[in-house]
């Protein structure tokens, strides 16, 4: 990660500069006529997940509380309690996103466009665009897309907002054009820290993506989704194959430095690291109770139970001096319960007996798992999409009868392989014993054995849930399309906070204000086919 930080710290200024103001690129003698597309695009990779204002607002705050995977801090009063406390976090995503990534990702297509020796250049930036552009769509509806990070170009300053249904079908004519396009035979593209530019993983990526997006559409139009799921199952490079092909970015051990603007470290990691008991996020109930039901190994890779440091310590012997004792993990696993903040159930502090044979009693904010040393280590990579994602898909497709490669549960056995083997990949984090790996699928064998659809398709819904864990705005999607696991909604917590949708979980994230008023016209045709700017309205492929 040298040479990213590096490249990061030479160009952080030059994009960030320009972003907001790029048709002045031309007149000022100070800046440049074009940026090198292989520098945009390492920016680009970095900048979602490394950004830690973004990734704090929009997935900590919001998307992982939503999808009840997270709870605990002040921070997910938003999306864990359905409140607008601070309605700009809701508009971060967007408004950070349009002027930086949408744009940058624009202009690489554009100046590779018409270049040979660019072509594969050109064919992931359009699998990006997709990419990113797909978090926003699936966040807020209908957007502004074939318009969108055109003021430079065409001089539209004000797009229009794209219906969701045409925009799906634009991603999958992107994503076909774009994989079909690429050619081992031209230079490969620069600056890629996912792949290196190796062409045959990115069309791997490209028909895996277009295999998430196909299956979004279950709900809406089960015809096109195993159309779309058929043609990324054929088309060239196939699927990912292992979890060798998964979209990782790898982060720096880079911890985060007001004004530095670094981007090299996780930004997530980088929020639980700013106190010393994780910014008080904790895994909730549903998931930690989900993961031991199951005798899922990643629960002690997701989670863990620590005591908290003070001053001379508070477990015997002395934490401060003897840290590993502060782990007491293999004989605490509380999951909160969704909304609730770290310090609601104050009054239970359980008794914990110890391999020393000492009993403890665990304090009320120590007793619920937090993300644990390896999730939440300064260069814990991010995964955008894995090969185990791919399997539960698949194997969800085959549970609906349709032809994809291997049974349903072939397809879900190899994806719980999978979801471990990428666990293991979070720094430091145990490896998986092949008897505890067996256990664990064993406890689905009655299921996919004999079991019906419906058992079948919470099984996937569930690990398609968890194998997101920590990506919050694929958790949240994955579970308003499949409705697992089957979540309770927040309805007050012991101190009185209580929601304010009387109890229903929010389906989307409201538009930036200043839409409202800078893009008048175009905002409000967007709000009247969605019935309001109301977050509890659903986007098109959320269909009831």
């Amino acid at each position: 990660m040298k040479k990213v930080s590096f490249i990061v710290a030479a160009i952080l200024v030059v994009l960030q500069g320009c972003t907001d103001h790029f048709n002045e690129l031309n007149v000022n003698p100070a800046s440049f006529a074009e940026v090198e597309p292989g520098t945009q695009l390492t920016k680009i990779q970095l900048d979602m997940t490394g950004n830690r204002e973004l990734v704090w607002y929009e997935d900590l705050g919001i998307t992982s509380p939503l999808a009840q995977q997270l709870s605990g801090s002040w921070w997910v009063q938003h999306g864990g309690q359905y409140r607008t406390t601070e309605r700009s976090h809701f508009y971060s995503l967007w408004e950070q996103t349009y002027p930086r990534e949408i744009k940058n990702i624009t202009d690489i297509i554009r100046v590779t466009a018409n270049d040979p020796n660019q072509v594969n250049m050109n064919s992931v930036a359009r699998m990006m665009r997709v990419y990113i552009f797909a978090k926003l769509t699936d966040l807020y509806g209908d957007i502004p897309y074939s318009e969108a990070a055109q003021g430079y170009t065409q001089g539209i300053f004000l797009p229009k907002y794209d219906k969701q249904e045409a925009i799906y079908a634009d991603f999958f004519k992107e994503l076909d054009e774009a994989v079909r396009g690429m050619d081992n035979a031209r230079p490969r593209a620069t600056g890629d820290i996912w792949y290196s530019g190796d062409v045959n993983k990115w069309r791997k990526f490209g028909n895996s993506l277009r295999l998430r997006l196909g299956m979004r559409l279950t709900k809406v139009n089960a015809a096109e989704a195993q159309k779309q799921v058929a043609a990324a199952i054929a088309a060239p490079g196939g699927l990912m194959e292992s979890v060798a092909d998964n979209a990782v970015t790898r982060h720096a051990a880079t911890p985060f430095t007001a004004g530095s603007g670094d981007i090299t470290g996780n930004g997530r990691s980088q929020v639980f690291q700013s106190t010393n008991n994780s910014e008080s996020y904790r895994l909730t109930r549903p998931l930690v109770n989900l993961m031991k039901n199951q005798n899922d190994p990643r629960l002690f890779i997701f989670g863990g139970t620590y005591l908290k440091v003070e001053a001379g310590g508070i477990y015997p012997g002395d934490a401060e001096s003897n840290p590993a004792a502060n782990d007491i993990t293999p004989y605490l696993q509380m999951g909160i319960e969704p909304g609730y903040f770290a310090w609601s159930a104050w009054a239970d502090q359980p008794n914990v007996r110890v391999a020393d044979g000492q009993t403890i009693t665990v304090g009320s904010q120590e007793k619920f798992m937090q993300p644990s040393k390896y999730v939440a280590a300064l260069n814990a990579p991010f995964f955008h999409l894995t090969y185990a994602e791919v399997k539960f898909l698949l194997a969800e497709a085959a549970v609906r009868g349709w032809n994809v490669p291997g049974s349903a549960e072939e397809n879900f056995m190899q994806g719980l392989e999978a979801a471990v083997a990428s666990a293991e990949q979070y720094p430091g984090a145990p490896a998986t014993s092949t008897t505890a790996l067996n256990t664990f699928k064993e406890s689905y064998a009655s299921i996919f054995g004999g079991g019906n659809t419906q058992d079948k398709l919470e099984a996937i819904g569930e690990q398609l849930w968890l194998n997101f864990f920590l990506n919050g705005a694929e958790a949240y999607s994955s579970w308003r399309r499949t409705g697992y696991p089957q979540l309770v909604p927040f309805t007050r917590t012991p101190e009185g906070e209580v929601s304010t949708t009387n109890g229903v979980i929010p389906r989307r994230l409201f538009y930036p204000s200043s839409e409202a008023i800078q893009n008048s016209a175009n905002y409000n045709e967007a709000i009247s086919r969605m019935g309001g700017d109301n977050w509890l309205n659903r986007v098109w492929w959320d269909a009831q």
